[in-house]
């Protein structure tokens, strides 16, 4: 979109991936509902883009962010997700030019690519973000092995949650919290794994 002179980029999750036809949608089912929406990246790179391929720590060189996205390496045009109940809207007025096969979903609608210059309907976005640079951390810790110290068992959860607090990693945060606890309490006993945890 940004390559081809798009002032932004509105995506959604169409129904006919997320919510087919006979399948009940959140909080009656497992599927996603109109107005549920998807969180995620659409950068390209692993990692911070600002230090491509290094570990973003204090002290390492970053890019500055306006030189990456002038690379391409961030998008310089706005990005909104929106649930599928509220794409429709927004599909209903293309009248132009319709989509690939490929393309076409499970909206009730005709799969169009674009606005014919008679069509004088608009959208806007508005923009309120800003952009800041935080900490983040990881928890670690190791216990090392008796037999083979340099053979690792490495287990892990991620600790972040985006909405709903521990609701997100919670089996994961469980698990790993009492295997933390039972190996806390077998070390105060002596004992030592075969190798690294």
């Amino acid at each position: 979109a940004q390559r081809y002179g798009c002032s932004a980029l509105i995506i959604y999750s169409d129904p006919e991936d997320y919510a087919p036809s006979g399948t009940l949608v959140y909080p009656n089912g497992p599927s996603l509902p109109p107005y549920g929406l998807q969180r995620g990246s659409l950068l390209e790179p692993d990692g911070d883009p600002l230090t491509y391929l290094v570990p973003s720590l204090d002290g390492v060189f970053r890019e500055s962010y306006s030189s990456v996205m002038a690379s391409g390496g961030v998008p310089s045009i706005p990005v909104q997700p929106i649930g599928y109940g509220d794409a429709i809207y927004f599909m209903s007025q293309l009248d132009n030019i319709s989509a690939p096969n490929s393309w076409i979903g499970g909206l009730n609608v005709s799969y169009r690519i674009w606005q014919s210059d008679s069509n004088t309907n608009q959208s806007f976005i508005q923009v309120n973000n800003y952009q800041e640079q935080r900490t983040i951390y990881d928890v670690i810790g190791t216990i090392y092995g008796q037999v083979e110290p340099d053979q690792m068992v490495i287990l892990g959860n991620h600790r972040d949650a985006w909405v709903f607090g521990a609701v997100d990693p919670n089996s994961g945060t469980a698990v790993l919290q009492e295997m933390a606890r039972a190996f806390g309490t077998l070390r105060t006993k002596g004992w030592r794994p075969g190798r690294s945890i």
